[in-house]
């Protein structure tokens, strides 16, 4: 296995899109709600943005962890069922805190990207392609996920932003 793990490294370091062919399978570990470890190599799902573990969403005055909410639900997709990962390169670190390769994963079948926009606990990453939009959209419109909570979107909050709820009282 560490050869495989060294064989991805260096092609990553000499030429990015050698990697855009590379597969990987097995049992996952979940890392945050956008991010999963099969084998030691840790991957970020293209194309979506969860919350962070820490990162808190508001209904009415009430503070709930939504991090650890969307952890919970990339686990619950992900429970008992081999995890296969299509690699696309190294994922943008300004995203990922955890940083991984960016990759497309499917769990049993089930695209795991899209299934994190259908039940509202990732956001599609400004810039992505389309794909994940309408999701969302409906998402949105049904309030599930994070869309029942008032939040800061995870790119922003990495960033500082908070909601008002959490900023000290002067």
């Amino acid at each position: 296995m560490w050869k495989w793990i060294l064989a991805v490294a260096f092609s990553v370091s000499v030429a990015p899109g050698a990697m855009a062919q590379e597969e990987i399978s097995g049992t996952a570990r979940v890392i945050d709600g956008d991010t999963l470890e099969i084998g030691g190599v840790r991957l970020s799902l293209a194309g979506v943005d969860a919350a962070e573990p820490g990162q808190r969403c508001a209904r009415g005055e009430r503070l709930v962890d939504c991090g650890i909410a969307a952890g919970a639900q990339l686990s619950d997709l992900t429970a008992g069922v081999t995890v296969s990962c299509v690699m696309l390169g190294l994922s943008d670190p300004a995203h990922d805190a955890v940083e991984g390769i960016s990759a497309r994963c499917v769990a049993d079948g089930y695209d795991l990207s899209e299934g994190m926009v259908y039940t509202g606990w990732a956001l599609v990453e400004p810039g992505a392609a389309p794909l994940y939009r309408k999701l969302e959209r409906d998402a949105e419109a049904s309030g599930r996920g994070l869309w029942r909570y008032r939040f800061v979107a995870p790119w922003e909050w990495r960033e500082g932003k908070r909601l008002a709820l959490e900023e000290p009282a002067n």
